[in-house]
């Protein structure tokens, strides 16, 4: 209890006389290797496998790593080894090895620039049956940058109740952050001018001339990192996002800053209002950029593209397509009203039956009647040539045909015969030439011409 009250007694000792300085330790969170070289002093016999024996003083081979946290807390675990004698009997020694270990948390006092007593405590033990308590002190020299010595007095509590104690010497290796010892600075200086003291000057190295706070840094009017003299924006809002110059984020470089932005993805160079979404100058839904009719009336209703729609297909849009019916295909005029429309119905030879393939062409024309009311039509019948067919012969069967097709609008789908004219034309209005089967297909057709409005 002696020592002990004597470690004691220079821990408080230590903690009284260290002064920290303010400039940075030399060893902030570095990691240290140090190969150490001792003498160990065994206390008196100890009980080891239900026997008392006895070990010499000897000497101690061993090796720490050691990681420090901040400045002065450092944690190591260290091994060694004593070669010594053990006496077994009363005249009987025998050479053997004892082994160390420990693991200690040490604090450190920085007395001078290169100088820094500690004091450790930590679980260690002297062969593995002893595990116990130790504690100590030591001074740490810093010789360079990455070397330094390590003298250390070490004392081990151990758990069947014996002290053992162990004074080492070390030579430290340091790696981690670069190491710079740093020379004490006059006092009352202010080497960039700016009025801030170095010793208070949270941003020393400012240029001449900038104007800067208490801390010693450039003014930031607006907070957003960039200081003023280098802020081209300097009256951002607090919060927005800004680039190296200060000035708001324009992620599509519209010109409008995206927290203003209600259109932030428009494609780079297109025109835009001034929340930065693109102009629709027909204000049809559909931006210019994407409108392929930019000039649609206000209030029409228009597809993707922005061009009013075409229920009919017919080539005029409904806003003005006072026909909004017309059959597929069918020529229509500046209204959309139809002027014209051919079918290609087939007939069997010298026969006038429609046949009922063909009845969905014609239902289209007359749903196109009964939509138009005031609309008359001419069906027209054409037939090919053939040089065994004679004039006469194709003028009659071309005027059954036109009328066999009336006779369908009437009888299967309610058109009014007195709005319908039919009439044959035979093979004098032929659309192809009769020499080949493709050219004679194509004459034999009818043709349905609207008459009246």
């Amino acid at each position: 209890m002696k020592k002990f009250s004597i470690l004691l007694g220079f821990m408080f000792f230590a903690l009284f006389v260290s002064v920290k300085a303010e400039e940075e330790n030399v060893l902030r969170d570095r990691f240290v290797i140090t190969p150490y070289l001792g003498y160990f002093m065994f206390a008196d016999d100890r009980l080891v496998d239900g026997k008392y024996k006895k070990f010499d003083n000897s000497f101690y081979f061993g090796i720490g790593l050691e990681k420090f946290f901040g400045n002065y807390l450092s944690i190591e675990g260290n091994i060694g080894i004593v070669p010594t004698e053990k006496t077994i009997k009363k005249n009987k020694t025998t050479s053997t090895k004892v082994f160390v270990y420990g693991l200690q948390a040490a604090y450190h006092f920085k007395a001078t620039k290169r100088f820094y007593p500690y004091i450790f405590i930590g679980i260690g033990g002297v062969e593995k049956l002893y595990p116990g308590l130790d504690y100590g002190f030591g001074l740490r020299t810093i010789l360079t940058k990455n070397w330094g010595i390590k003298t250390e007095f070490k004392q081990f509590w151990l758990s069947n109740g014996v002290f053992d104690n162990l004074i080492s010497l070390g030579i430290s290796y340091f790696w981690g952050k670069p190491v710079v010892l740093k020379k004490e600075r006059p006092k009352f200086i202010d080497n960039d001018n700016d009025g801030v003291l170095d010793d208070f000057d949270e941003c020393p190295n400012t240029p001449q001339g900038i104007a800067v706070d208490e801390r010693g840094c450039p003014l930031d009017s607006d907070g957003d990192g960039v200081p003023d003299y280098l802020d081209k924006c300097p009256f951002t809002p607090e919060g927005i996002a800004v680039d190296k110059e200060g000035c708001p984020l324009d992620s599509d470089g519209d010109g409008v800053p995206d927290y203003l932005d209600k259109c932030p993805n428009t494609p780079k160079g297109t025109p835009v209002y001034s929340d930065g979404c693109p102009l629709d100058t027909d204000e049809d839904g559909v931006p210019d950029y994407l409108d392929k009719c930019p000039d649609t009336p206000v209030g029409i209703a228009v597809n993707d593209e922005g061009c009013p729609y075409d229920a009919d297909k017919d080539g005029v849009p409904d806003n003005i397509d006072q026909c909004p019916h017309t059959p597929e295909g069918a020529e229509v005029d500046e209204t959309g009203c139809m002027k014209k429309i051919t079918l290609t119905i087939q007939f069997d030879p010298n026969s006038t039956v429609v046949k009922r393939e063909y009845y969905p062409e014609l239902k289209k024309i007359a749903e196109y009647l009964k939509a138009n009311p005031d609309v008359k039509i001419e069906i027209q019948g054409h037939t090919d040539r053939t040089p065994k067919s004679s004039y006469s012969y194709n003028m009659k069967l071309s005027q059954k045909r036109a009328e066999a097709v009336k006779r369908v609008l009437v009888e299967e789908f309610g058109i009014d015969p007195d709005r319908i004219i039919a009439k044959g034309y035979g093979y004098t209005r032929p659309i192809a030439s009769n020499d080949t089967e493709e050219g004679r297909a194509k004459n034999r057709r009818v043709e349905i011409i609207v008459i009246e409005e």
